[in-house]
């Protein structure tokens, strides 16, 4: 007897938990759908104009089953559509690179090589590999991007959760409705994925879930833009700088060794000197101080005990400061196409660290900097002053990363190009040394 009454609380229980779960579930669905209403279009022509398009990254193979994947091609001929009708100005490709996964693509790249088939300019479209979950993707219009009215194109199940997730970040978002596979099976799988991904939505906001965002450098990629880099120059109670800061959204980077850049290059609009160099000029890339990487390729560097930081750009990555542990970013620089050196690192996370150089030591200095904005910099002492005070000047300025970058007599070459419109580039000094080892360039990017 006893048995029998523990047995029907059990499945009473089940019963109760079951009818929660499915009351849950169908809550969060219907609270999604009604947030969309209203939001979503169907027809290209009834889209109001936005500047810029977010689709949202799959595949264009099935990672399920390896079949051809239709959601991948419906939503990319939906971008096309939009890109096309002058709808929007530009495409933001939102996925991630699954390449070593099975079945698994590099998903901004698959998305970016189909809409160029479909007439969109390649210049258009912006590659973003943080798009590993639909928040990510919309919390990085906002922060990184800085888009706050957007056009979100994928299926029309996956646009409502979108819109709620956008609607809760505080941009305004509509979606377009790119056509949904008819093939039921699919639809199932997917829609049934879809209505647990509500419930998640809604764990993630009462938790305050955070966006995990790699690259965040803040650019604004729908200004025209004029210049390469902004000079200025700053004084402060500790001596005065000049101040280089490069426009990286249009700007590429890399570490040229064995040889100087020349200012008849007119390509190079801004080198100096990166890593310490010896004195054994003939032994190439062994002359530099520490391992660093140039043209994407790692090289062995001699020991330097001043080599207590580093800094790495890539493509992928964006800028980057390390302390005391960099080799393994120096490698995933080199496999993201990037460069870096090692060098003496001044400040980390806003505090100045301790140095081998004495802080009373005397010269012109320079360090490459993450600046308050969190933004690239190039700073120079106008004139001799200690090390300490450079350090105090920077801090003052609320630099966040500081790096050394090599000067002296002779290493302290360096000339840069404001704009494109300038005939002869300027210098912060024009004499190299003729077997200078190694100089950091940036480009504007092909």
């Amino acid at each position: 007897m006893k048995k029998n009454k523990l047995t029907k609380r059990i499945v009473v229980s089940a019963v109760i938990l079951l009818c929660v779960i499915v009351t849950v579930m169908v809550v969060c669905d219907r609270m999604v759908d009604h947030a969309a209403k209203d939001k979503l279009y169907y027809s290209v022509e009834d889209v109001p104009h936005r500047k810029v398009g977010l689709v949202l990254g799959t595949s264009p193979i099935s990672t399920w089953n390896g079949r051809r994947n239709y959601y991948f091609d419906h939503r990319i001929k939906a971008a096309a559509e939009l890109y096309n009708s002058g709808k929007v100005d530009w495409l933001v490709v939102s996925g991630g690179d699954y390449r070593n996964t099975e079945n698994g693509y590099d998903e901004p790249v698959a998305m970016r090589d189909s809409l160029i088939k479909q007439g969109v300019d390649s210049i258009r479209i912006v590659l973003d590999y943080d798009g590993t979950r639909t928040l990510n993707s919309i919390a990085k219009m906002r922060d990184v991007y800085r888009q706050d009215s957007i056009v979100i194109i994928s299926q029309e199940y996956h646009n409502e959760r979108a819109l709620y997730q956008a609607k809760h970040l505080g941009i305004d978002a509509i979606g377009f409705n790119a056509k949904t596979p008819g093939r039921r099976t699919s639809w199932w799988r997917n829609r049934g994925r879809e209505v647990l991904a509500r419930v998640k939505l809604f764990i993630d906001i009462v938790r305050g879930e955070q966006p995990d965002i790699k690259e965040s450098m803040v650019s604004d990629f729908t200004k025209p833009k004029s210049d390469f880099m902004s000079e200025s120059h700053i004084k402060t109670e500790y001596g005065d700088l000049i101040c280089l800061k490069p426009d990286m959204s249009i700007l590429t980077m890399d570490l040229v060794c064995g040889e100087i850049p020349s200012v008849e290059n007119d390509t190079i609009v801004l080198a100096f000197a990166g890593a310490f160099t010896g004195t054994e000029f003939d032994k190439g890339h062994a002359n530099i101080a520490g391992d660093h990487v140039s043209g994407s390729t790692r090289f062995k560097g001699y020991t330097c005990k001043r080599n207590t930081g580093a800094f790495t750009w890539s493509p992928l990555s964006g800028p980057k400061f390390l302390y005391k542990d960099y080799s393994s970013a120096l490698d995933m620089a080199s496999e993201e196409g990037g460069m870096g050196f090692s060098q003496e690192m001044m400040i980390h996370e806003g505090k100045a660290v301790k140095t081998t150089r004495p802080l009373g030591n005397k010269n012109v200095f320079r360090a490459l900097c993450l600046n308050s904005d969190g933004e690239l910099a190039l700073y120079e002492s106008l004139g001799i002053v200690t090390f300490g005070n450079f350090i105090n000047a920077l801090l003052s300025q609320g630099v966040k990363e500081a790096l050394y970058t090599d000067m002296g007599q002779g290493w302290n070459y360096c000339f840069y190009r404001i704009n494109a419109d300038e005939s002869s580039p300027k210098y912060l000094h024009d004499q190299p040394l003729p077997y200078a080892s190694n100089f950091v360039i940036l480009k504007v990017k092909k």
